[in-house]
């Protein structure tokens, strides 16, 4: 009897040596854990251990990257409004349209470029980077006011090409920053954020320019006035900007790896959801962006002046602006991505179609500007829209490159469009017809084709956690705001 008790309690030690042994203890991680018992409960040890929390440190990023991208944008567009004043202060005839070329010219192989670093080296490192290229550029644009006539041209070149380089890794950084450091019914307005600092660049550098720059000599005020921002901008970044993500995720989804570049390239490129996308959004930019840039071309041959093709231009970038807004908060509320981008694209064509049937005709400018503010509130609206849904479809994608693709491809598709529409510098009729039939091609396919998986939001609901709540019921904000204040 004694023996056979001695037998047990070895039995007992032995089994209890194996459970205890280091190769036979797993860390449970909450994935495997959701796919090893099939439904996770709050209460079970392997989801509470995701720890979530936001950082109101998040709007300051966000505010550097909107002042980022729209200081960058009106680097980039400042001096188109005053072209005369600035070939004859520059002593170069086509001086205007090289400052603008530049920037073409150094976006799709700095693109690239760019979105592998992104991805590589982090959030932060893209912020500096295009921050110091901003600064620097704006500043060498600047000193180029102090020299003489004959070397003022080559020296604001080289500013503006040092600041041409900024755009590239702008570009991906509103999607970025709203999944690194966003809760998820945060990131589509962070993304309209980012993404509407772009126009509103682009509106207040046709405010700004026409009113300071009078006069050849006047070029100086302008260079000040987009240097000195670019270059606070700079100096903010570089004091606030510390790290590529917060300490703890905002969300599931953040703190689960993302593809390298390569394979993130791969699923972009086998994706029939994202080549739609990558095909009808960068669409949808390119033709906005024609129409932004030859409004003067297609209204002044029926009779309109300059200052109305100005008004135009600007109700487009209002009206972009409250309808990016609006769509932002909707998706957030609702997550109805797909059925958001399709009603904004088919409504932004329709608007788009009626604005160039009515340029052809005269004393029609009530009806053109209200059909100009149509088209930027639904233009537009796709547009923070997309780059999110172009996350979503794609995740884990980085966002770097799913955002990034798809803004060079509405640079690429404004280049050809814009090509389309001056072939004939006297009459578009022509051209307008087959803008137009292109247009309502792309929302066909759009409406028809595409139905979109929502991965992201599919991979954070699935590990049955609510995002908003922490472990002892609070929401995030209020959790991230009591420890702020304690």
């Amino acid at each position: 009897m004694a023996s056979e008790d001695i037998r047990l309690q070895n039995a007992e030690k032995n089994d209890e040596k194996e459970l205890l042994a280091p190769k036979q203890v797993k860390i449970i991680d909450p994935v495997e854990a959701q796919l090893s018992l099939g439904e996770c409960k709050e209460q079970d040890p392997a989801m509470a251990r995701i720890a979530l929390k936001v950082y109101p440190r998040r709007w300051l990023i966000l505010l550097i990257v909107a002042l980022l991208n729209n200081t960058n944008t009106m680097t980039w567009i400042a001096f188109a409004p005053v072209a005369n004043h600035v070939d004859s202060f520059y002593n170069h005839t086509n001086a205007t349209n090289y400052f603008s070329i530049v920037y073409m010219l150094c976006t799709i192989p700095v693109g690239i470029f760019a979105m592998w670093a992104g991805r590589r080296f982090g959030l932060r490192w893209a912020i500096l980077v295009a921050a110091c290229s901003n600064g620097i550029g704006g500043l060498i644009k600047f000193s180029s006011s102090f020299l003489p006539p004959e070397y003022r041209f080559m020296v604001g070149i080289t500013g503006q090409g040092i600041a041409a380089l900024a755009y590239p890794f702008i570009m991906f950084l509103p999607t970025k920053v709203a999944a690194a450091w966003f809760p998820d019914n945060q990131r589509g307005i962070a993304t309209t954020i980012g993404v509407m600092a772009n126009p509103l660049g682009v509106l207040l550098a046709n405010l700004v320019s026409p009113n300071v720059v009078n006069d050849p000599s006047h070029v100086i005020y302008l260079n000040a006035i987009t240097a000195l921002p670019a270059i606070i901008v700079c100096i903010l970044a570089i004091l606030i900007v510390n790290r590529s993500e917060p300490k703890l995720p905002p969300t599931i989804s953040a703190s689960q790896p993302h593809f390298e570049f390569l394979k993130g390239l791969q699923v972009c490129f086998t994706s029939r959801e994202y080549i739609l996308l990558l095909v009808v959004l960068g669409g949808g930019i390119g033709m906005f962006n024609c129409l932004y840039t030859i409004m003067q071309q297609l209204l002044c041959p029926s009779g309109y002046s300059n200052s109305f093709s100005g008004l135009c231009c600007a109700l487009m970038i209002i009206g972009g602006v409250v309808g990016a807004t609006v769509a932002g908060i909707f998706v957030d509320k609702t997550k109805k991505f797909e059925e958001t981008i399709k009603v904004a694209m088919a409504l932004a064509v329709v608007f788009g179609i009626a604005f160039l049937q009515l340029v052809l005709h005269r004393d029609l400018a009530a009806l053109i500007m209200a059909d100009c503010f149509l088209f930027g509130v639904f233009g537009l609206a796709t547009y923070p829209v997309g780059l999110e849904l172009s996350a979503e479809c794609t995740y884990p994608v980085s966002e770097t490159t799913s955002t990034g693709l798809i803004v060079l491809s509405g640079q690429i598709q404004s280049v050809i469009y814009l090509s389309l529409m001056t072939i004939s510098s006297k009459d578009m009729t022509v051209s307008v017809i087959v803008m137009s039939f292109i247009a309502a091609a792309l929302v066909l396919i759009l409406v028809a084709f595409f139905h979109p998986k929502l991965r992201r939001s599919e991979a954070e609901k699935g590990l049955g956690v609510d995002s908003e709540k922490t472990a002892n019921g609070m929401t995030l904000l209020e959790e991230a705001d009591k420890e702020e204040n304690a």
